[in-house]
């Protein structure tokens, strides 16, 4: 059995303090943040897109309800607003489907027209939520978009045939050449 005395139980102390000092100390440094004018400019920004109609959505990941993360990187997806009575979205797709889509339907998830119940509105974090749903053949979906100040983006689908369905990417100016 080890007995301690009390110098070295104080420098144990000491160490532990100095430790856990450390540890928060990287924490905090390894935060990203953004400088005030670049909040700003993105805020604008954010404001402009929303305000007009007009931006795109690129993801760079899916999160399937069943399976891990997958990359969209080097992948074609996009959600593109238009107007708020057009609007075109592609996005892959990889979970479980209840329902067969039938010969000849989508096997991503695919809507273009005007999006119903379209609402925009702001969350008490000072994110931007786009919420709209649409039907595409058989298929209904249900849409909620977090657009967080920093133009990072969360899509969020609901689809009465698939499984859920989430995308994390960013948000851009509508580059109408595509």
């Amino acid at each position: 059995m080890l007995i301690l005395n009390e110098k070295m139980k104080k420098q144990i102390q000491d160490i532990m303090l100095v430790a856990t000092g450390f540890v928060v100390l990287v924490m905090l440094s390894c935060k990203t943040s953004q400088s005030l004018p670049e909040q700003q400019r993105n805020a604008q920004e954010i404001e402009q897109y929303l305000q007009n109609s007009s931006f795109e959505i690129e993801h760079r990941w899916m999160q399937p309800l069943r399976a891990n993360q997958i990359s969209l990187i080097g992948n074609p997806n996009y959600v593109r607003m238009y107007s708020k009575d057009s609007l075109s979205i592609f996005l892959p797709y990889f979970g479980v489907r209840q329902f067969s889509g039938g010969y000849g339907s989508a096997s991503g998830i695919e809507f273009t027209g005007k999006p119903k119940e379209l609402q925009m509105t702001e969350d008490k974090k000072g994110n931007q939520i786009i919420t709209f749903s649409g039907t595409q053949q058989t298929e209904a979906y249900d849409f909620k978009i977090t657009v967080y100040p920093n133009k990072n983006v969360q899509t969020f689908v609901r689809s009465n045939q698939r499984d859920n369905i989430s995308y994390d990417g960013r948000i851009q100016k509508l580059d109408t050449i595509k």
